[in-house]
């Protein structure tokens, strides 16, 4: 959607009240309506994990790894979604942050002081996040981090009318920021400070949800899953879940749900008329129409997307929400997917036989869980998704989604697996330079101990465990880059294990074993292989000091 169309999409249309006051105060018909249905309350079925997965929003590491090693292979589509994200103002590295204390976004963004510039920078440092994880290039990092840091240290409010929805769209895209570069990258010195602002700032915005239309209310408890999962706040994750699932069929109707689509309970909408007006004037309810698609399809498409993206978080939280939102996933995508792609002319029964087209590349990540992962035959969704590609970002809250999620079937689960146990852990030796051993210095597990090599002798100092979270342990601590050094020569110890990027480290194919976060290797000084070489950081050159293998079962 092109930024100057924002204004029209913002909040509610001012003829909703008319549509609503029209069928509120309309007098009596002869004939008696039919009652509505009793609100859907159904609860969740399973509460919060007793531990979160991290990074834990929207996507994993595995769905990440994946999306990594096509665009370094060059295929498609992946290739072309990330030169269109690479080559976008998003991923500029020359970006200047723009916040401010207040954002004032009123009805139809009047007045816009400072919506577009948050909107906009939350999707920056996404994007840069994304661009970081792909090409290690650190500078794309820093760059998230300047954007985070930056409104952490200024944002304290949102006011006017679209301030719920202002904060759901922004609230939605820190965090999926936030997840890549705390627990992936690690060196963020003001991570804490970007948590207190999420908590004080946004979370109490959109915990609640809303009663305003089905868009609003989705997208605010996106941001609060969302979230809820950085800050490991289990009720605040459970409630917003849980009104979620009230939601979505509220949303999305079905044939089973009766001649009337179910309701909230907090809207109080208690007779015929006033569920037609809330839903834009649909007479007559098909399977897959949702409350908006008689206002338009680009607003439709955003409880849609919401819809996907909580399913995904929550899935790889361990809590699989598809059973009970998948089949009216499925169904809203194919029916909207169907007059837009104009497969069908649109029948006098669907909203009085005229739509708005323009729902938006929005369905990457329905189509991807319920096609590519579940096998579901989905023919006019995936004509649209295709025709779509490589889809951008909307400039609210969904961005590049053909990069991450375009035929990528890789389960979101604990530990990014799809929820299997994690693999097993090996555990022995590291060889190295002239067949010593890694060795921790004189057998202390004392916080910056030097990690050095060794004769091999079999000792407790000598034994290592590679476990699959990509950290390295031996003595109960974890191999760790001192002071979360990126240059060449910065010392190698062991520290308390606390899952930054200065203890990440990952096996190549070559036998070099890599610190993401500083894009260099393993390395023995010197080189010398004499007892007591100490281990550093240094530029990968794939010599014979940095080639090291690994206990048995690692690659």
């Amino acid at each position: 959607m092109r930024l100057r169309s924002v204004p029209r999409v913002l909040g509610l249309l001012p003829a909703l009240a008319g549509v609503l006051a029209a069928v509120l105060l309309a007098p009596a018909t002869a004939q008696a309506a039919p009652a509505a249905p009793p609100a859907d309350t159904s609860p969740a079925v399973a509460a919060a994990p007793v531990t979160f997965t991290h990074p834990g929003v929207n996507l994993s590491t595995g769905q990440l790894d994946f999306v990594r090693s096509k665009v370094q292979a060059g295929a498609q589509p992946w290739k072309a979604a990330y030169d269109q994200m690479i080559g976008s103002s998003y991923a500029s590295l020359s970006r200047t942050p723009k916040p401010r204390a207040t954002v004032e976004c009123g009805p139809v963004s009047m007045p816009n002081n400072g919506c577009t510039d948050e909107r906009e920078d939350a999707i920056a440092a996404y994007t840069d996040a994304l661009a970081w994880y792909i090409t290690r290039d650190d500078r794309y990092a820093q760059k998230s981090i300047q954007l985070m840091d930056a409104w952490s240290n200024s944002v304290k409010n949102h006011t006017q009318d679209n301030a719920p929805l202002q904060t759901g769209w922004a609230g939605s895209s820190w965090p999926k920021a936030a997840e890549i570069i705390k627990h992936v990258y690690g060196n963020w010195p003001n991570q804490a400070r970007f948590g207190t602002m999420l908590r004080d700032v946004y979370l109490p915005m959109v915990v609640n949800g809303s009663n305003r239309t089905g868009n609003w209310d989705l997208t605010m408890l996106e941001a609060a899953v969302s979230i809820s999962v950085f800050l490991d706040d289990k009720a605040s994750y459970d409630k917003a879940i849980g009104h979620y699932l009230e939601r979505v069929p509220a949303f999305i109707y079905l044939s089973s749900d009766g001649a009337l689509p179910k309701t909230v309970a907090s809207q109080n909408l208690n007779t015929r008329d006033q569920i037609v007006g809330f839903w834009f004037g649909a007479q007559n309810f098909t399977t897959g129409i949702t409350q908006e698609t008689c206002r338009d399809f680009v607003h439709t498409g955003y409880g849609i997307s919401s819809i996907s993206h909580v399913a995904e978080t929550a899935l790889l939280q361990g809590q699989d929400l598809y059973p009970q939102v998948g089949e009216r996933l499925r169904q809203a995508l194919g029916f909207q997917a169907k007059y837009e792609i104009q497969a069908e002319p649109v029948p006098s029964t669907v909203c009085g036989g005229t739509v708005k087209r323009g729902l938006g590349a929005v369905t990457e990540v329905g189509f991807n869980a319920l096609h590519t992962r579940q096998g579901i035959a989905m023919a006019n969704t995936q004509t649209l998704t295709e025709r779509q590609r490589p889809s951008g970002t909307n400039n609210l809250f969904v961005a590049w989604e053909t990069l991450t999620n375009a035929e990528n079937p890789v389960v979101p689960g604990p530990g990014g697996d799809g929820g299997t146990p994690p693999p097993a852990s090996p555990t022995g030796r590291i060889t190295g330079y002239g067949g010593k051993c890694v060795d921790i210095n004189a057998a202390s597990s004392a916080n910056g101990t030097a990690v050095q090599l060794y004769d091999c002798n079999g000792s407790a100092a000598q034994t290592w465990t590679v476990a699959s979270d990509g950290t390295v342990q031996g003595l109960g601590k974890c191999l760790d880059v001192a002071a979360a050094g990126t240059a060449n020569g910065t010392a190698v110890q062991i520290y308390d294990c606390n899952g930054t990027g200065s203890q990440k480290w990952q096996p190549a194919a070559n036998g070099t074993l890599v610190n993401p976060q500083s894009g260099r290797c393993l390395d023995a000084t010197g080189p010398s292989s004499a007892n007591g070489t100490k281990l550093q950081i240094w530029t990968c050159s794939g010599a014979a000091n940095q080639q090291w293998q690994l206990p048995s079962g690692t690659a």
